[in-house]
């Protein structure tokens, strides 16, 4: 609604006004009134008006001086007047002046809500036009913030650009890079233990990532010699590139940095309260050169599984003979993951590999092959998160998300615990995409798992696989042994049980949730699936979690 204020000399009209015209009906607020223009402008200058209705023959100051005023001070962009037939010469003036229109007295009413409709009109015209413009605004600073994200991750990545094109770059999204001496260091916050994942699960991670930003920019103010930009590669990991201000030698400029990066340290371990980690590569005398540093940042970051973590890690201090300690085997992560949700028996020995190498690039130290597992247990989660979450709504994982491997007392209990953590994941594969050489029937499960909140039917099915109901109902239960709907409903099912268990839905809310129509038949089918009532089911759950 809009807001409009009445200033009028006469008790009477103000009365009228207030009684006669159904405001609300006509999408205006009437906020306040005013009973001269001195008045009226003590009281504009409290509120936000969006239209004015003023008399143009008041004592102490007229609707012409009034008008003057909102206009100076843009106080108001409408104003109306109301005016006897006597003094429709000094009505024009003020329409030259810029006044919207005018309503004789006695006042018609239909001609006063015609007015107020032609000012609602305009009035909407001008709040479209400034959303319009805010969103234009607001998609040009995310494209110009995405577009200087994205040069910055080029640059470290390796990508090469012409020298001309560099500089216009750097000119048109105002990213102040040097063509000189640059280094990278990667901070990386958190330990991916379970604090850091219930921090990922109830979204403040953000918050904690924010107060790091801020501290690394606080702490640049410290050192006016270097210039610093930051980006986010990937959840929790800040690429920090720095650079002098003007030429120094590389040696003077490492060490300026290495101060930067240990204040940077010791700021986030007290101020944020959580364990992070910074890795830097060296220094190198060119900009082209930028990815050579970023790959040594990287490299001494992986190296906190041997020489310990929450700390700062040079690449020249990781002097570790490659061939006799194997590192964190990050390449092989995605590789676990395709074999787990293929349902490849090879997952499970793929995984003891994994943590033996895991092991034996840490010496066997139990607390560092703690910090790997962690680390690996969380990125597999949370790719598997990211591509397949229909996971988490068929199979509570808590157990897992919850653990902290610097508890277990032993190696063997840390690989028995996270061999079990795959094999379960193997297990919800198996159950709900039970056929993999068959792409039709993979496809249909997998269609279903992703659209688990949605309405399914035979008939979408088939449309959706391009084939008849009957020739798909026939190899899907040839295929997996059960018909189409029973699968349907099993996934369904599956999921409500989670919603259940966890005691914040109630059950009109999982039924909407599941993509059915009435709570009714949603009750109906898990009570003919679990043998209970939803509520049943949902009080025996909170009673085995208390218990």
């Amino acid at each position: 609604m809009f807001s409009v204020m009445i200033v009028d000399d006469d008790p009477k009209i103000l009365e009228w006004l207030k009684s006669e015209i159904d405001w609300g009906n006509l999408e205006f607020n009437l906020m306040c009134s005013a009973k001269d223009g001195i008045d009226a402008l003590h009281k504009l200058n409290q509120n936000d008006i969006d239209l004015v209705i003023t008399d143009i023959n008041m004592p102490k100051m007229d609707g012409i001086e009034l008008y003057n005023s909102i206009k100076e001070y843009n106080l108001s962009p409408f104003v109306v007047y109301l005016s006897d037939p006597e003094d429709l010469p000094h009505v024009k003036q003020g329409l030259l002046l810029g006044a919207f229109g005018y309503v004789t007295k006695p006042i018609d009413k239909e001609n006063l809500i015609d007015v107020l409709e032609s000012v609602h009109e305009k009035l909407m015209e001008k709040k479209l036009e400034k959303e319009n413009d805010k969103k234009i605004k607001e998609r040009f600073e995310m494209s110009l913030s995405f577009s200087r994200e994205k040069i910055l991750n080029d640059l470290l990545r390796g990508k090469e650009f012409p020298h001309e094109s560099l500089n216009y770059i750097i000119n048109e999204y105002g990213i102040n890079l040097y063509k000189e001496t640059v280094q990278v260091g990667i901070i990386e916050v958190g330990n991916f233990d379970a604090s850091t994942k219930e921090l990922i699960k109830t979204g403040k991670f953000e918050e904690l990532l924010n107060k790091v930003r801020s501290i690394i920019a606080d702490i640049l103010l410290q050192f006016e010699g270097l210039s610093c930009n930051m980006v986010e590669m990937d959840i929790g990991v800040i690429s920090v590139i720095l650079q002098p201000v003007s030429k120094v030698e590389v040696n003077e400029f490492e060490e300026i940095t290495a101060d930067f990066f240990e204040k940077v340290l010791k700021e986030i371990q007290r101020n944020a309260n959580v364990r992070v980690t910074i890795g830097i590569g060296e220094a190198c005398s060119k900009l082209r050169d930028i990815s050579q540093s970023y790959m040594g940042a990287k490299a001494a970051l992986r190296h906190k599984y041997i020489l310990g973590g929450n700390r700062v890690i040079h690449i020249r201090q990781s002097d570790i003979n490659e061939k006799q300690y194997l590192l964190y085997p990050a390449e092989r992560e995605k590789l676990l993951v395709e074999y787990i949700m293929s349902g490849d028996d090879s997952a499970v020995k793929l995984a003891e590999n994994v943590f033996d190498d895991i092991a034996v690039g840490t010496e066997n130290n139990l607390k560092r092959i703690a910090f790997a597992a962690n680390q690996l247990m969380f990125n597999i989660s949370h790719y598997i998160d990211m591509k397949y979450d229909f996971v988490n709504k068929l199979y509570d994982f808590r157990k897992f998300n919850n653990v902290d491997f610097l508890e277990f007392g032993s190696k063997e209990e840390i690989k028995s615990f996270f061999i079990l953590f795959v094999n379960s994941l193997m297990n919800v594969v198996r159950e709900y995409l039970p056929v993999q050489n068959n792409t039709l029937i993979k496809d249909a499960c997998e269609y279903v798992l992703n659209n688990i909140d949605q309405e399914i039917t035979l008939a979408r099915m088939a449309d959706h696989l391009n084939i008849s109901k009957n020739y798909f109902c026939s190899l899907f239960k040839q295929e997996t042994g059960i018909n189409f709907l029973e699968y349907v409903t099993k996934v369904k099912m599956e999921w409500a049980k989670l919603l259940l268990k966890e005691g914040t839905y109630k059950t009109y809310k999982v039924s909407e949730m599941l993509g059915y129509r009435e709570a009714s038949y949603f009750s109906r089918l898990f009570r003919k699936y679990t043998g209970f009532s939803p509520a049943e089911y949902k009080k025996q759950m909170q009673e085995s979690q208390d218990n």
